[in-house]
């Protein structure tokens, strides 16, 4: 929302250095460092001193002095910082601030897809809030959105986690049996054991039986659970897909068929390839093995032609780091297809989990971790969401479990819901109002106001960038805004009460919305 400022510096400038529109550069308006060297600054000299064979000082001073629109302006080195009147801010306030940008397609954002071979542990936490934040945020700025849980429930993980619930099966019955090494040992898998033999008469049923009941009850009730868990910290999957229904409805015949038809497709040694090396990856891929058997490499681009099959034209996964090496293979199979960079892969680091200077295990197999229902009902489900989004994805974060529990001004989910809830408190007290209407606006409420104006930019960055730590900073920082505001500014008795009770509303209605992109609630007292 700083047109304003764009047009009458690229006005003013094309006016004094007779340049084209051609010649303009893109603009780049900045907060000013210090609100009171004005609202914004614009390196305009310094984008222009080359082009110019001009000192950047002296080009900053020409543009502002011959600057007209609703702003003071002057040159500050190579720099033009303006500072925006009194009555154009009252406009603004006027208007509000809440305004998302727009783009064509239809979305699906995939993400946590965990193996159903146990609880969602705390290291899946992470990605689960980065896809529900993204999901929030899609859904308002693309023509349609959708969010998804792959269910890897076929290959050689659901075989261990069926022969772990079979084995604690036959234990339960009186066998002397040992669980191997590479099983699942969590306590879990004796629950569902014992789940089954409630359910069946196990000993009446065939082997073929049995395995059904393994293959089908024991992962959905993992399936189910799952989905307990993300409804917990607030997510909610629009689409669940099985890996299952993917090889039963057929994909990856039809890509292997698709490939071999378009010539990507080779056998040797007995097993199928993919030339993915003339797409950009590092060598070719098998498809299927020697013995027959698919590569989950197929599957999942099998899975992923389901999903453009389905209509969705912007795709975008969620990953952890380690996945890294998968990115290039699979947007080589896709551009082979015909669809490409109709792929986005948002990489999220690891993050390492603290209990008073301890780090936490997480050993699904051996059964030593921390579930991420644990970590709910232990620090709550808004501090587990922004503790998960502090740092940028591409950041690993140091997760102090402690910390999240604390009702504490160093807490960030504490923090910026405490700002809210003040806010709330000034609007509840209307009885006390005396409606000073003079206007002039401080450091303190300007600090606020742009921050507050600089609500479509910060989405669009959030759009661009596919991170929601953008999102949860910049709730950070209006509320960090506010709570200075608070302490400085008197709003009920104030001669400027009428601006300030519209900017302390103004604020509350931002606040609102990012609390509803971060999926936190929305406490009026704490």
């Amino acid at each position: 929302m700083t047109d304003v400022i764009r047009t009458a510096i690229t006005e003013s400038t094309q006016k004094v250095f007779g340049l084209s529109t051609e010649d303009m550069p893109a603009l780049d308006i900045q907060f000013t460092p210090d609100i009171t060297m004005g609202d914004y600054a614009v390196p305009i000299g310094f984008v222009l001193a080359k082009k110019l064979r001009t000192a950047p000082e002296k080009i900053a001073q020409t543009i502002a002095e011959n600057l007209q629109g609703p702003f003071r302006a002057e040159a500050v080195k190579g720099y033009v910082n303006v500072t925006m009147d009194d009555d154009w801010w009252l406009d603004r306030l006027s208007q509000g601030f809440i305004s998302y940008p727009q783009y064509s397609g239809k979305v699906l954002v995939e993400y946590v897809s965990a193996n159903p071979t146990g609880p969602i542990h705390i290291g899946h936490g992470r990605g689960a809030v980065v896809g529900s934040v993204l999901a929030n945020l899609l859904d308002r700025v693309y023509d349609f959105a959708d969010s998804e849980f792959y269910v890897n429930d076929a290959g050689e993980q659901i075989r261990k986690f069926c022969k772990s619930v079979e084995i604690r099966i036959r234990e339960l019955k009186g066998e002397d049996v040992e669980l191997p090494e590479d099983a699942y040992h969590g306590d879990y898998v004796v629950d569902i054991a014992k789940s089954i033999l409630d359910r069946y008469n196990w000993d009446a049923l065939s082997e073929d039986e049995q395995w059904n009941v393994l293959w089908n009850d024991a992962v959905d009730m993992m399936r189910k659970w799952h989905k307990e868990t993300l409804e917990k910290l607030g997510v909610t999957m629009k689409v669940w897909t099985s890996e299952r229904l993917i090889r039963q409805e057929g994909w990856p015949e039809r890509v292997i068929q698709l490939l071999q038809d378009k010539g990507y497709a080779y056998e040797q040694d007995g097993a199928l390839w993919f030339k993915s090396t003339i797409f950009g990856d590092d060598k070719d891929r098998v498809l299927v093995k020697s013995n027959g058997e698919y590569t989950y490499y197929l599957v999942d681009i099998a899975y992923h032609m389901e999903k453009i099959h389905r209509g969705y034209n912007v795709l975008i996964n969620v990953w952890g780091a380690d996945h890294i090496g998968h990115v290039p293979r699979m947007n080589a199979a896709l551009t082979a297809l015909g669809f490409p960079d109709c792929l986005t892969v948002v990489l999220v680091q690891t993050v390492r989990f603290w209990r008073q200077g301890v780090a936490v295990a997480m050993s699904k197999r051996k059964g030593e971790f921390l579930t991420l229902d644990e970590l709910i009902d232990e620090i709550g489900k808004d501090a587990a969401r922004i503790m998960f989004i502090t740092r940028s994805v591409d950041a690993t974060i140091d997760f102090d479990i402690e910390v999240a529990k604390q009702k504490a001004m160093d807490n960030p989910v504490y923090y910026i819901q405490y700002a809210y809830v003040r806010a709330k408190n000034i609007l509840t007290r209307t009885e006390e109002r005396q409606f000073g209407s003079s206007v002039g606006f401080d450091p303190h409420e300007r600090t606020l106001l742009r921050l507050l104006n600089a609500f479509q930019e910060r989405m669009v960055l959030a759009v661009r960038k596919l991170d929601p730590f953008v999102i949860e900073s910049y709730a950070w920082e209006l509320s960090d805004a506010f709570h200075k505001f608070y302490q400085f500014d008197r709003v009920i008795g104030s001669e400027y009460e009428n601006a300030r009770w519209q900017l302390v509303e103004r604020f509350t209605e931002v606040m609102e919305e990012l609390f509803t992109l971060l999926g936190i609630e929305k406490l009026e007292r704490m």
